[in-house]
């Protein structure tokens, strides 16, 4: 099963499929004028005895045209998919009746010059060589053009190491880019998981101290206040049947214990069903306060918990 190192550049095409739009840009191919992004079927199977499945495929679509964007994640060569992705093309024009191109995005250099080389399909002229995405050229996420999709270039960058995490400057402009684009929590949450597991231990904790720092109000403090707002909302609604003081009361702490679960997933943390029932079962504010408090920084789940 693919783990998180090969899911993180799909997971951002599905959050976000303009990104697909950026990256074939800035390879050099025209992407349709006024064109809205879509996430389509993977499956590119026909009456074919062999399964034809690539990673992720956008449809780019606008007033001027359609191309399809088929996309493949490598994180170390594969020559049996050097044989496969010809046909990946060629049934993509296929079921989409439009153009189509080969976006491979490449865990590191070494994969990215293995991923470039020609295909030789053996007719004359029916020769493929990928578009790829790796280090060498992954777009910044301050490009103009890129600003649709600038929160996923960013993680995309710290993916492929075109940001450098181990460089404050790079741990800045990752966190920057993703503060200024407005996520919804969920996002928010998935974006900052998908960046520390793509760092390495150190780069990592300096993530977290900045996350808990200088963009404190970005990160932290949205989960605080959602966290808040979700306690408020149901204390109203509680109260209106069981009085309002008893009823915001209980919703805060039903709030807080949401908040700390989300906190607690957002690092990355495993929500055993027994952790989850610990978390419920508390009904101290205070506890919970500080549990959240430790969860923005602890290395363990069992850092937040521990006595004292």
């Amino acid at each position: 099963m693919p783990g998180i190192p090969h899911e993180t550049p799909v997971e951002l095409l599905r959050r976000n499929p303009q990104l697909a739009s950026s990256l074939v840009a800035s390879a050099g191919l025209a992407v349709p004028a006024d064109s809205v992004a879509a996430v389509a079927s993977a499956d590119m199977s026909s009456a074919l005895p062999s399964e034809l499945r690539a990673d992720a495929v956008i449809v780019i679509e606008g007033p001027a045209g359609k191309l399809v964007v088929v996309v493949e994640v490598q994180t170390a060569a594969d020559i049996d998919k050097k044989w496969a992705w010809p046909a990946y093309l060629v049934q993509a024009r296929l079921q989409h009746r439009s153009p189509a191109v080969l976006l491979v995005i490449c865990r590191d250099r070494a994969t990215g010059r293995w991923a470039r080389q020609r295909i030789s399909c053996g007719h004359p002229g029916f020769d493929l060589v990928p578009l790829v995405i790796d280090a060498e050229s992954t777009p910044p996420p301050d490009r103009p053009e890129a600003s649709e999709a600038a929160a996923e270039l960013a993680v995309l960058g710290a993916f492929t190491g075109a940001i450098n995490l181990e460089e404050e400057s790079g741990r800045r402009t990752v966190l920057g880019a993703i503060a200024a684009a407005g996520l919804e929590q969920d996002q928010l949450g998935t974006y900052t998981q998908l960046i520390r597991a793509s760092a390495s231990v150190a780069a990592r904790k300096a993530l977290e101290a900045m996350m808990t720092t200088e963009y404190k109000d970005d990160f932290l403090e949205r989960f605080f206040a959602e966290g808040r707002a979700k306690g408020q909302a149901e204390g109203r609604a509680k109260g209106e049947a069981k009085g309002r003081v008893e009823g915001e009361a209980k919703g805060r702490v039903e709030g807080q214990q949401s908040m700390l679960l989300r906190i607690l997933s957002a690092r990355g943390f495993e929500i055993t069903p027994d952790l989850e029932a610990r978390v419920l079962a508390c009904a101290d504010s205070d506890q919970l306060g500080t549990w959240a408090e430790r969860a923005a920084m602890a290395s363990s789940a069992d850092e937040v918990f521990a006595p004292g």
